[in-house]
């Protein structure tokens, strides 16, 4: 249980296909916590996330593994997953334009012993809940949020729990 939360930074952007927030991790914490909110705009889908080392180069191109339980209030659930992803899916807002909430908890991000895991609960046309790895022991700094055309807006607060 998340006793208490201490500031990091929050960044914002308007208008754009992605947005990268630096020094978000380090090895004062070992586990943080990841809000995004905004507007996926016209068309977007999913929204997707990698991890970046301190030069700004995703730590596991090609070697995330995420599952996504998508559950739609007007039918049934879903499942999104992969092994081998560039990236892993945080939010699902259809193709239409839809707010989205999102808390991500990161799970030893800055440790070079281990991988980097995930935890994923959002809220936009369909709700979510999901795990993810980034399987590298590649020590991550930041992260890099992904909509396939422009969020109107995205806006990042980052926690570190004590």
């Amino acid at each position: 249980m998340v006793t208490n939360l201490q500031f990091i930074k929050k960044e914002s952007a308007d208008n754009v296909s992605s947005l990268t927030v630096t020094d978000m991790f380090s090895a004062q914490y070992d586990v943080y916590e990841v809000f995004v909110t905004g507007n996926g705009s016209q068309n977007v889908s999913s929204l997707t996330a990698e991890f970046l080392d301190s030069g700004g180069s995703d730590i596991a191109q090609g070697a995330y593994g995420f599952a996504v339980l998508r559950l739609d209030p007007s039918s049934t659930y879903g499942e999104v997953n992969g092994t081998t992803s560039n990236s892993f899916e945080f939010a699902y807002t259809g193709s239409s334009d839809k707010d989205f909430a999102v808390k991500i908890t990161v799970f030893n991000p800055f440790s070079s012993s281990s991988y980097t895991f995930a935890t994923i609960q959002s809220m936009s046309l369909q709700g979510e809940k999901g795990i993810a790895v980034a399987k590298s022991t590649t020590s991550a700094t930041s992260m890099k949020f992904y909509a396939n055309q422009n969020y109107t807006p995205i806006n990042v607060s980052v926690y570190g729990v004590k």
